[in-house]
């Protein structure tokens, strides 16, 4: 027995000292640069890109296995001024265009950062093309202007991934390393100067860059609830963030813990369903960006419900109604209509263009009803509607007959909807989709210069550090500029390339 048991320990004892080289620490990687960037989305390859062709060695960390975060989704920049523009016969003014951004906005922008912007919108779509990225000039929707320029296809890559793809071969080419599932943990710190930063592998091993100069470009906090319930007007609990790309403010409170100021806290939101059987950008989904009957908790309506067209503004009203959701409701004059005769009146992008049947439509209802989803719910009376989503059947019953009598007099008496919009709910069969606010994109971060240079609570640079894209606050008041169509993503590319090239400027004085 005695024998047994020391065969046993001898065995216990070989095992561990067989997987020490498993368990021992992990190794330091310690690299040296003239810039390192954070983030190998839209505004980091920008920055990498532009650092690079201006002489600088350049190392980007990025957290996730592959590049582009967000800007894979997105679809045109903001520009005015272009070459695209003016062949499309567009002679739109910079100054009148930016004093109306500074209107919606309320003033309460970075006035000279945003003239900046506009002033070099279109100098950045020529960076771009030199760089291969190509573009056309279109209009969104009905409520927009024509001066977003969608991202052309590039190799097998559309829109947002075409330009992300097009950027990291432009950065093999300049010899930019690229270090995938590496995030960023902490800013080298020194006497109130940036020096570089530390991070972590795959593997686990620390990773520690040493360089001129840092270019925080992590793509906000829409993923971060703490920081949504702490900083914006927003619940985190009734809007939530369309994709899990773990954007969790990693740079802003990096930026922050060395003193960096923020400012301009807030999300970019939107219309959206959700629940079992809902497919993303699917039929249901794009059915609430539609004009026809809202309704809010009580069964009343609360909001001209043209405001579809405005996506930002139409979260905004949703997330203001009671409880934060609404119910769209129509009949099977208005499914036909969306679905066999006429197509979508709101596109989404160029993903849902204007016009795109929704031929899939009652079979996603059938499937959201059969997967138990209660937000997506079709009935063959109004008071079995009414029962449906939970609302007195009297008042929405009332509200009904009242909202075709706009119609029918040309005069919606409530909200002056264009009557072109209101869609009469008569003819069984009756649907209802739950709408919710969701964030595509946070706004607001930390305060910059001109030179997109990280600034402190008394407005002086952070030496050494540098924030771009979505991580930036003070480019708008307390909503999405809309109306200048593609505002983040050419925000993204533009900030990147002036942070870049600055950055590139610092490390060869």
């Amino acid at each position: 027995m005695k024998r047994t048991i020391q065969n046993v320990l001898l065995g216990l004892v070989t095992t561990i000292l067989a997987l020490l080289p498993v368990f021992s620490h992990a190794k330091d990687r310690v690299y040296s640069t003239d810039v390192v960037v954070i983030g190998a989305g839209g505004s980091g390859l920008s920055a990498a890109v532009s650092a690079a062709e201006n002489g600088a060695k350049v190392i980007v960390l990025e957290k996730m296995p592959i590049a582009g975060g967000s800007t894979n989704y997105a679809e045109g920049l903001f520009a005015i001024g272009t070459k695209q523009l003016r062949d499309d016969g567009q002679d739109i003014s910079k100054q009148a265009f930016y004093k109306q951004i500074m209107e919606y906005g309320h003033w309460r922008t970075d006035a000279a950062l945003l003239r900046q912007f506009v002033d070099e919108s279109d100098k950045n779509i020529e960076w771009l093309e030199k760089n291969g990225v190509r573009f056309d000039a279109v209009k969104m929707s009905y409520a927009d202007s024509p001066v977003w320029h969608l991202v052309m296809d590039y190799k097998t890559f559309h829109h947002g991934a075409a330009l992300v793809n097009r950027l990291l071969d432009v950065c093999e080419e300049k010899g930019v390393k690229i270090m995938y599932e590496t995030p960023a943990k902490k800013l080298i710190y020194n006497n109130g100067v940036v020096k570089g930063v530390e991070g972590v592998d795959a593997k686990g091993n620390k990773v520690i860059i040493n360089s001129g100069s840092v270019i925080i470009a992590t793509g906000g906090f829409p993923n971060n609830k703490e920081m949504i319930d702490k900083y914006t007007r927003f619940d985190s609990k009734k809007v939530v963030a369309d994709l899990p790309l773990q954007k969790n403010g990693d740079g802003i409170n990096m930026a922050m813990e060395v003193g960096g100021a923020a400012e301009g806290w807030g999300l970019m939101t939107h219309q959206a369903t959700a629940g079992p059987g809902v497919i993303p950008f699917g039929n249901l989904f794009t059915m609430t960006w539609q004009p026809s009957l809202w309704v809010n908790k009580y069964g009343k309506r609360f909001v001209d419900e043209s405001i579809v067209f405005s996506f930002v503004s139409t979260g905004n009203a949703v997330e203001h109604a009671p409880d934060s959701f609404a119910w769209q409701i129509f009949d099977q004059e208005t499914f036909d209509k969306y679905a066999e005769k006429d197509g979508i009146e709101a596109g989404i992008g160029v993903i849902i263009p204007i016009g795109t049947k929704m031929t899939n439509l009652q079979k996603e209802f059938e499937d959201s009803e059969k997967a138990g989803n209660p937000n997506a719910v079709m009935a063959d009376s109004i008071a079995e509607l009414a029962a449906k989503i939970k609302v007195d059947p009297k008042v929405l019953a009332e509200t009904i007959k009242n909202y075709n009598s706009y119609k029918e007099y040309n005069l919606d008496k409530e909200f002056y909807t264009d009557p072109k919009w209101i869609m009469p709910v008569k003819k069984g069969k009756f649907y209802a989709i739950k709408i919710v606010p969701q964030a595509y994109v946070s706004l607001g971060g930390i305060k910059v210069d001109s030179k997109m240079r990280a600034l402190d609570a008394n407005d002086k640079e952070i030496k050494g550090l540098y924030v771009v894209g979505c991580d930036v606050g003070g480019l708008y008041g307390d909503t999405y500029t809309l109306f200048a169509s593609g505002s983040a993503f050419g925000f993204a590319a533009y900030s990147g390339r002036v942070a870049g090239a600055d950055a590139a400027m610092q490390a060869h004085k």
